[in-house]
């Protein structure tokens, strides 16, 4: 194969070429993808391609997440009733990674953004659903902070 310049970097000489529309791209240039070597331009994925949920893994996940925002949200105000301060907090966090755990599993561990929204969701109603079962809120800003260590919590799980 004869050697030519990259069509990006004029001054780089290469000896491969895009799978999908046969320009040639250097070393640096190169996207290896499963179907070959591509150029950047061809290396992006249409917005379709990407991975989204099947209908059966998004009500599975939902109702999952669902019911254990609402056994959470009871374990935590029983919890919360227990304890103050700081351990509400790391409670909270606990919390929203299980409940993101479980929307994962039921999803069959599809990494689509709408189980990962939906997981951190489910992790807050949980928090809320504690404190209307308790009626009140800590002093300060724990009782915001606890919303966000759950929201962390579940995070966490699909980083």
């Amino acid at each position: 194969m004869p050697t030519t310049t990259c069509t990006r970097h004029p001054g780089e000489e290469t000896r491969l070429a895009c799978s999908a529309c046969g320009d040639p791209v250097c070393h640096r240039c190169v996207v290896a993808t499963p179907v070959g070597q591509k150029c950047p331009r061809c290396a992006r994925q249409a917005h379709g391609a990407r991975a989204r949920g099947k209908p059966r893994q998004l009500v599975k996940a939902g109702a999952a997440g669902i019911a254990a925002a609402a056994a959470g949200g009871v374990l935590l105000a029983i919890f919360i009733r227990g304890t103050r301060g700081w351990f509400t907090l790391i409670a909270s966090g606990f919390l929203g990674y299980g409940i993101a755990r479980l929307v994962d599993r039921a999803g069959e561990r599809n990494r689509a953004t709408a189980f990962r929204v939906g997981a951190i969701a489910f992790a807050v109603v949980s928090v809320e659903v504690a404190w209307l079962l308790l009626g009140r809120a800590l002093p300060g800003g724990l009782h915001v902070l606890t919303y966000l260590a759950a929201a962390y919590g579940a995070w966490v799980v699909y980083r």
